[in-house]
């Protein structure tokens, strides 16, 4: 199939495509290959910046709680609060303020060590702690809230997720510490609560990630954000059941997610403060690409610029190429013409200069093969007239003697006597010396004797006549001999069949143009058109001896440049024109004027 599409096209075009085609799939390799490499070393990258970022930020984060919790001692450790947990213990609160005053001082240093802190609130048996400028919502008790039943139940530590802080005014967004109330003897029931503001948390989060900050997040394992105070960008993608288990499967890690026809790379990293937090990463992977989405343009442009670069390149290698094999195919379509004196020239030795020599030589061997031809066929052609003309003078003779005998038989001496003279007469003017043409002169003389012949044979048959111009130029020109004799021969044996009288054969010659025309015009029976059209295709075949031989003789000594046409009406008689050219024949012949012929 595609050697066949190829061979539709000149050798020219399949070059160019050849090149044009080695040279694009380079191209388009090297171009693929490089934009493939180049897009894994920036998805590698871009995914190793951010698992760095990631967990970065997760340590950071982490040590942050730490910190805070570390940031209580200040607290734990100061006088103030040994004192009030005493009291605490003992159940004795006369002296609630005078520890609530004492107690500012270290809640003071603590809010210093730690900027994030928005409030703190000891709750103990005996009332509540707090800094003089936080202001307490005093209806809400520690222990109607579900801080107070998970720390209960969990007794340890516990970081509550984000929430708005109901112990003071403002409902301000908090994550929250809980701790029991530690000192050198146990406490009962009493609890420190610390708020930290939830908006400087998420900061310093995303402090170290410089990009996709509204994708970083920390997910609980129920698959809600921990951060309350601004919707998740990927809120909807954290309760997939699909993505949960992903996160569940390891304590860190990236994978690829597909969620409502986009793709996301996701980072993780488990929470060393709270083993049921996760911090994530979430970034649109044709965000991550961007850098590779430039790569892929630029890439794509070379590339581009390397076809079009290449396209010139393959047009001028494949004319540089092809221009001999062009010029030898022009100089092969002027020999097909006939030029077979072109030539194929080269200053090179390689395969078409090779396949030009051989050109050359075999228009040469054409050239004398056709100069040979030709004189063969006109050998052939003189050889073929001599045996038509051959095949004419034994038939005319037959039909000539058969008439004398039978006015031998009736002892018509003096018209046999005359007969003879004429058929004589008629030898010697058709016999021309041997040679293939004679002169109109003689040929129409040759009509005359034959027509007087006839006269004598048919007695008040027809009447005939010969009109011609004298010019002796004309009378000279050459002409086929026994031309004319058989068509008036026809004239008489199937025009005037069964004809008593009253025929008359008119021979003419006139000059048109370029050409002499001869018209042979009888007054006979004529025919209809089926018979015309019959005698036509005899003439043009071996049917009919006499018309098809005078044809075959016009071919092959005038070619195409002679004719002979028969038109016929029933009733009105026949008329034969023979148009030979003006300028065929000469000297060569041996066109001479016999004295005796002027008789």
């Amino acid at each position: 199939m595609i050697r066949y599409f190829l061979h539709k096209y000149p050798f020219k075009h399949r070059l160019r495509i050849a090149f044009a085609l080695m040279i694009i799939l380079s191209v388009l390799t090297v171009g693929w290959t490089t934009y493939y490499i180049s897009a894994k070393v920036v998805q590698d990258n871009a995914l190793k910046l951010s698992q760095d970022a990631l967990n970065k930020s997760s340590q950071a984060f982490d040590e942050k709680l730490n910190h805070v919790a570390l940031s209580l001692m200040t607290l734990v450790i100061s006088n103030s609060y040994e004192q009030a947990m005493k009291d605490v213990v003992t159940g004795d609160r006369s002296s609630y303020f005078a520890h609530y005053a004492a107690l500012q001082t270290p809640f003071m240093q603590l809010k210093l060590n730690e900027p994030l802190l928005q409030a703190v609130l000891l709750t103990t048996p005996i009332g509540d702690f707090y800094p003089a400028d936080a202001p307490r919502q005093i209806r809400n008790n520690f222990k109607d809230t579900p801080m107070y039943e998970r720390i209960r139940e969990e007794r340890h530590a516990i970081w509550i997720e984000g929430h708005k802080d109901s112990f003071f005014s403002g409902d301000v967004p908090v994550m929250s510490l809980v701790i029991n109330a530690i000192a050198g003897f146990a406490v009962p029931d009493s609890y420190i609560i610390v708020n930290l503001r939830e908006e400087g948390l998420l900061h310093f989060l995303t402090d170290n990630i410089s990009e996709w900050r509204e994708g970083v997040t920390i997910m609980k394992d129920d698959g809600t954000p921990v951060f309350v105070q601004r919707p998740y960008k990927y809120d909807d993608m954290l309760k997939e059941p699909r993505f949960q288990e992903r996160i569940r499967s390891q304590s860190q890690g990236a994978f690829d997610f597909d969620f409502q026809g986009d793709t996301y790379l996701v980072n993780f990293v488990k929470s060393t403060v709270d083993n049921s937090w996760t911090y994530l990463s979430v970034k649109p992977t044709d965000e991550l690409m961007s850098q590779a989405n430039g790569i892929k343009w630029a890439t794509l442009l070379v590339m581009v610029i390397c076809i079009v670069i290449g396209f010139l390149v393959s047009n001028g290698l494949s004319t540089l190429l092809a221009n001999p094999l062009t010029k030898l195919q022009k100089l092969m379509r002027r020999a097909g013409d006939n030029d077979l004196g072109v030539r194929f020239e080269s200053g090179g030795n390689d395969e078409v200069a090779q396949v030009g020599k051989q050109f050359n030589r075999m228009l040469e061997q054409i050239a004398q093969l056709i100069e040979m031809n030709q004189r063969v066929e006109k050998d052939k052609h003189k050889a073929e007239i001599k045996a038509l003309q051959a095949q004419i003078d034994p038939h005319f003779l037959y039909n000539t003697l058969n008439t004398i005998y039978w006015k031998t038989q009736l002892k018509k001496s003096d018209e046999v006597g005359q007969m003879v003279m004429s058929l004589s007469r008629m030898f010697q003017l058709g016999l021309n010396n041997g040679k293939e043409l004679t002169t109109i002169k003689k040929e129409l003389l040759h009509v005359e004797q034959y027509l007087s012949l006839q006269q004598r044979c048919y007695e008040n048959l027809f009447e005939f006549r010969i009109e011609a111009p004298q010019d002796e130029e004309i009378q000279q020109h050459s002409i086929l001999k026994v031309l004319l004799q058989p068509l008036v021969e026809n004239a008489i044996l199937h025009g005037f069949k069964d004809k008593q009288d009253g025929g008359v054969i008119i021979v003419k010659l006139e000059p048109l143009g370029d050409h002499l025309v001869f018209t042979i015009r009888d007054n006979g029976h004529g025919m209809d058109q089926d018979t015309l059209q019959t005698i036509r295709q005899a003439a043009e075949s071996s049917d009919s001896y006499a018309l098809h031989n005078i044809v075959e003789r016009l071919r092959l000594y005038y070619e195409n440049q002679a004719s002979m046409t028969i038109e016929s009406a029933l009733g009105l008689g026949t008329t034969v024109t023979v148009t030979i050219p003006w300028s065929k024949g000469g000297e060569e012949d041996g066109l001479d004027d016999d004295q005796n012929d002027r008789h």
